[in-house]
């Protein structure tokens, strides 16, 4: 019996660090919360109370990394409908300290608030789940490659390699997106803000001026919801569909929050048929305009999300 307590306070110790890591191996907070209460299982099951060099139980990591990575491959072979978006998370005012580092000293080079915005996460499903977790480990937490692929159970080579790829496919997310700092996240509140005066005056014109030439809309409605099953592009049409998005969840209660790193609206309406009575809605600006639009409506996505009651 005491080693079951020794197994579950280990756990707890750790729990938010797993949450971590595999809220941003799999970017779906539901499938976290499932997750643990597997790896808690096993910890309790099979304890191990080993640490490593840094004091942790690596058995509990290994067995959340497994488990996330296997949850990653479940999800990339069914087919989803519509716009697959991550799940948003409360974040609070928390920012990034500043630009990331050009280069790998020791230590993360992603600060927690980076690795956990939405941008990095859609960046982060280019990867296999192996080079993912490895990044992850790596890149966002800091974890030496040796320690990473010991934990992991992986040959050195075969780690080595999974880590190079993944940096490699994460240098367009690199090139084109800055840490959500204090002063992205107010440039990105201010954009959102007049988006969605826009939106809730019915502006189409003005709506059409704040976006890139090359800007996308993308809702993530899982089929559960009436919406655009791919991305849509350009001004004009995004400024189109948007206002039938707003017009179709009138009256509604709405309210600016910290998800990811970045001001979004938390959205609630009395709803139709097959639209939303919940929503999230975000943006992502360049050059002082809105790159990307996302509205995600799927009720599992929205799990760790507290709306206001209506």
């Amino acid at each position: 019996m005491l080693y079951r307590v020794v197994a579950a306070d280990a756990f707890s110790t750790e729990r938010q660090s797993l949450w971590d890591l595999c809220y941003r191996a799999t970017g779906s907070a539901a499938d976290v919360d499932m997750l643990l209460r597997d790896c808690l299982t096993k910890a309790v099951e099979h304890p191990l109370v080993d640490r490593d060099a840094d004091g942790r139980p690596p058995h509990l990591t290994r067995s959340a990394a497994i488990l996330a990575m296997d949850t990653l491959r479940q999800r990339k072979r069914r087919k989803y409908v519509g716009c697959w978006l991550p799940s948003p998370v409360e974040t609070g005012s928390g920012a990034s300290r500043g630009p990331r580092s050009s280069t790998r000293s020791h230590g993360p080079r992603y600060d927690a608030v980076e690795s956990g915005s939405m941008a990095f996460l859609l960046a982060l499903e280019a990867l296999a789940p192996r080079e993912r977790v490895m990044f992850l480990m790596c890149d966002a937490f800091g974890v030496e490659p040796h320690y990473a692929a010991a934990t992991l159970g992986l040959a050195s080579p075969i780690a080595k390699a999974a880590l190079q790829q993944a940096r490699r496919r994460m240098q367009p997310y690199d090139a084109s997106h800055e840490a959500p700092t204090t002063e992205v996240q107010a440039r990105t509140g201010d954009a959102l803000r007049d988006c969605w005066a826009c939106l809730q005056r019915h502006h189409a014109g003005r709506l059409e001026k704040m976006l890139t030439p090359d800007a996308q809309l993308c809702f993530d409605g899982g089929g559960e919801f009436v919406a655009p099953l791919a991305p849509v592009s350009g001004p004009a049409r995004i400024a189109r569909l948007l206002l039938k998005f707003a017009e179709g969840n009138e009256p509604m209660r709405f309210a600016f929050r910290m998800l990811n790193g970045l001001p979004a609206v938390l959205g609630t309406s009395p709803g139709r048929s097959r639209w939303a009575r919940h929503f999230v809605f975000r943006v992502e600006t360049r050059d002082g305009l809105v790159s990307e639009v996302q509205a995600i409506m799927a009720s599992p996505k929205l799990t760790a999300v507290k709306f206001d009651s209506a």
